[in-house]
Formats: C-alpha cells, structure tokens, sequence
C-alpha cells in the first residue's frame, strides 16, 4: 500500500493537494448532480406550466425557464469544465511532485468561491422553484 507519508513523516505531497483534489472530485461530482437536477425540473416545469394561468404565474415560469437555461446550457457545463481542466492542472502537479505553481493555490480558491456561490444561488432556485410547482401539485 502507498502512503502519502514516508517513515520519516516528511510529506511526498502536501496534504492540501490532495485536499484540494479530494475537494475537485466533489464538486465535480456536484455538478453532476446539478445535470440531472435541472433535467428533472425542466420536466416538472414542461408538465405542470400549463395549470397555471395567473399572469404573474406566467412571468415566474418565464423566470424560471429562463434560468434553467442558462444554467444547464452554459453555466454548470462550463464549471464542470473549469474543474476538469483544474484537476488536470492538480494531476500534473502530483505526477511531478511539483509543488511550486502557487497560481494553482489561488487559482482553487478562487474556483471553490465561485462553486460555492453558484451552489447557494442553485438552493435558493431550488427552493422558490419548488414552493412555486408545489401549489398545482
């Protein structure tokens, strides 16, 4: 069995690297998820727009279609390409063992940001979406 650690406790890799790759392959993961969320709510979007006929109502499944368009057409496709390409970056930096690209540490950090922000605005869209189709449920 490899160990990240030798006998003499001196790191062959950082452990943040492999933090950072154990974080990736979750968010990539997550993004996944988002894929298959956003197809279900198009479908229950597609089923139910139709009971609704309030003008208001039609506004809302405007707003909603509109961002579930965007963020199955461009904005999850592009973070999951983000995260691919970052986790190619943090491969090639274990396979050489070099640990001294310190862009890659700013580079994650900014990419976990944005995956964090993206996430809370999808829950807050989940949740006005659901309280929206739930009253023709």
């Amino acid at each position: 069995m490899i160990s990240v650690t030798s006998v003499t406790d001196k790191y062959i890799v950082q452990p943040s690297l492999l933090d950072k790759h154990r974080k990736t392959l979750e968010w990539l993961s997550t993004a996944l998820l988002w894929k298959h969320e956003l197809a279900f709510f198009q479908k229950l979007l597609d089923q139910n727009a139709p009971k609704f006929t309030d003008v208001e109502d039609k506004k809302r499944i405007d707003h909603f279609q509109n961002l579930l368009i965007y963020y199955n057409g461009e904005l999850v496709d592009t973070l999951r390409s983000k995260l691919r390409d970052h986790e190619k970056r943090l491969a090639g930096m274990l396979e050489t063992r070099d640990e001294s690209r310190t862009e890659y540490f700013k580079e994650h950090n900014e990419l976990m940001n944005e995956l964090d922000a993206f996430n809370k605005n999808f829950v807050e869209y989940k949740e006005d979406f659901f309280y929206f189709i739930e009253r023709v449920l």
